[in-house]
């Protein structure tokens, strides 16, 4: 029984694909268990690196920059230093005039936002005050059941006075949304 040349190509073809495609899938496959092993005794094996601690001597030598010899030392220092000899509070404000700047930063916007609030709220005071003028008792007949009914009816009738102070509420909120400080200033 011997096999003509183009079916013997046929199965050599065959063979080779389904080698090709079976062998690296077999050779090559790692599961994500084994992948998960692998991480974990390399984690294991390397320890990780020390926390940095950092203590309120190390604030204040970024706030009072110098030079690396001076680090090192106040650094052993701080390590063998008593907690009686702390700095008192009149003299760390007095020594930090970045301290004072923000100081003066935060009052400062502190009173930007009071101030605006303030008008805000005075500005909603008028058009509310506005809009309750705008209120009026009218007598109007009504029909029902095809007789007439005079009522008692409170109308909204919009004033210029009204109509103005929307306005100047609405020019208030642009130029506050021009100045780019935070919005929740200009809310009730």
């Amino acid at each position: 029984m011997s096999l003509d040349l183009p079916s013997a190509r046929r199965l050599v073809f065959i063979g080779v694909g389904l080698f090709g495609i079976l062998l690296p899938g077999m050779v090559g496959a790692q599961g994500l268990g084994d992948a998960a092993g692998q991480a974990r005794t390399r984690r294991d094996t390397k320890p990780a690196p020390p926390a940095k601690v950092f203590t309120n001597d190390d604030l204040s030598d970024a706030a009072n920059p110098s030079s690396e010899g001076e680090e090192a030392s106040g650094a052993e220092e701080a390590t063998g230093a008593e907690e009686d000899e702390a700095p008192e509070l009149s003299e760390v404000g007095a020594a930090d005039p970045l301290r004072e700047e923000l100081d003066r930063e935060r009052e400062k916007r502190a009173l930007q936002e009071r101030e605006w609030r303030a008008r805000f709220a005075e500005m909603r005071a008028l058009v509310r005050e506005a809009e309750a003028r705008c209120w009026r008792e009218v007598v109007r007949t009504e029909f029902h059941n095809g007789i007439p009914v005079q009522m008692k009816v409170r109308e909204f009738v919009e004033t210029e006075e009204y109509r103005q102070a929307k306005a100047d509420l609405a020019d208030l909120e642009e130029e506050f949304r021009r100045t780019g400080l935070p919005p929740g200033w200009a809310r009730e």
